[in-house]
């Protein structure tokens, strides 16, 4: 008993379903996506005094407090103001110092930032934060402590 074997191959096609998927996602996304003007520009609000011309750019001042762990255990800490002025452990002085600037004329604004080592304990960093408060400055910053 011999089997006829048909001469035409199979026909072969495609999944439709999927294809017709990806066809509706990509006439979904072209047309809910905004089109842009290819003509027309973008307004904007750019400073006058930039470029090639302009007045130097003041720079603004920043006090900064640094605190030195001192003693055995860092019992007690070291104050520099501003980088030049030793106040030892008085933080009565840093207030001073720090009423002294505002009274200049330094915003309440301005930047103070309060850097301390590694070793300095929380409470003297916090003191520190508190002189400043009570000198009426609102911009307090900390930065990362360093060995």
């Amino acid at each position: 008993m011999r089997i006829k074997r048909s001469k035409e191959p199979a026909k072969m096609q495609p999944p439709m379903t999927p294809m017709i998927d990806c066809v509706f996602n990509l006439l979904m996304f072209f047309l809910l996506t905004p089109t842009v003007m290819s003509e027309g520009y973008l307004t904007t609000n750019l400073p006058k005094t930039s470029g090639p011309g302009s007045a130097p750019t003041v720079e603004q001042v920043r006090i900064k407090i640094e605190l030195f762990d001192e003693g055995t255990k860092g019992e007690d800490v070291s104050i520099v103001f501003n980088e030049v002025q030793s106040f030892g452990s008085n933080f009565d002085m840093l207030r001073a110092a720090l009423e002294e600037k505002r009274a200049q004329g330094l915003a309440a604004d301005m930047p103070v930032l309060i850097s301390p080592t590694m070793a300095t304990r929380h409470k003297w960093v916090v003191k520190a934060f508190d002189m400043a408060v009570v000198a009426r400055f609102t911009n307090i910053q900390f930065s990362v402590p360093y060995e």
